[in-house]
C-alpha cells in the first residue's frame, strides 16, 4: 500500500529558457495530451500486476475504512445506541487484524481489469463520484430501513407458504 493520502501526481519543472514559451505552449498541449490521455490509458497492459498497482491507488481514493463504515453505520441502526461505540470498535479491530484492505485489493484486481479500475478511480475522483460517495451512506441507510424488510417479508411468507 502507498502511504500517501491521494492519487500520485508527477511533477515537473521546465527548464528556465522553456518557461517563457509555456504560456504559448500550453493551449497548444494541453488538448492534444488531454486528447492522448484516453489512449494512454487503453495502451496499459492488464497484467495481474497491473491490476494490483490500479486497485491500490482505488483504494486509496475510495478508502476501504469509509466503506466498512457505511455498513456498519446500517448494521448500528439495530444495535441498542448505549452498546454503539463498543460495536464500532470491535468491528473496526477486526478488520484490521484480518487484512482487509489486503483482501480488498485482492478481490477489485480478480473482478475487475486494470482499465475498469482506472474507470472507477476515474469516476470517484471526479466531483460527480465525490457527490455519489457522500449521498451513498444515506442511500443505503433508506434501503436497509425500507426495501429489505420487504423482501425478508416477502421470503418469509414464500418459505412459510411453499416449503414448510
Amino acid at each position: 500500500m502507498h502511504d500517501s493520502a491521494g492519487p500520485r501526481t508527477i511533477r515537473f519543472r521546465l527548464p528556465a529558457a522553456c518557461r517563457k514559451g509555456r504560456r504559448l505552449l500550453l493551449p497548444v498541449l494541453l488538448p492534444a495530451c488531454l486528447f492522448a490521455a484516453p489512449a494512454a490509458a487503453e495502451d496499459r497492459p492488464d497484467t495481474p500486476e497491473s491490476r494490483i498497482e490500479a486497485a491500490e491507488t482505488y483504494l486509496e481514493l475510495v478508502p476501504v475504512e469509509r466503506m466498512t463504515e457505511n455498513v456498519a453505520r446500517n448494521i448500528m441502526l439495530i444495535i441498542p445506541e448505549e452498546k454503539r461505540d463498543l460495536f464500532r470498535k470491535g468491528v473496526s479491530e477486526g478488520l484490521a487484524e484480518a487484512g482487509i484492505e489486503d483482501i480488498m485489493v485482492k478481490i477489485v484486481a480478480k473482478h475487475f481489469s486494470t482499465s475498469e479500475i482506472d474507470a472507477m478511480t476515474a469516476f470517484y475522483s471526479s466531483p460527480e463520484g465525490k457527490a455519489i460517495e457522500r449521498k451513498l451512506p444515506g442511500y443505503t441507510a433508506d434501503i436497509s430501513l425500507h426495501v429489505i424488510p420487504i423482501i425478508r417479508q416477502s421470503v418469509t411468507e414464500v418459505m412459510e407458504k411453499h416449503f414448510e
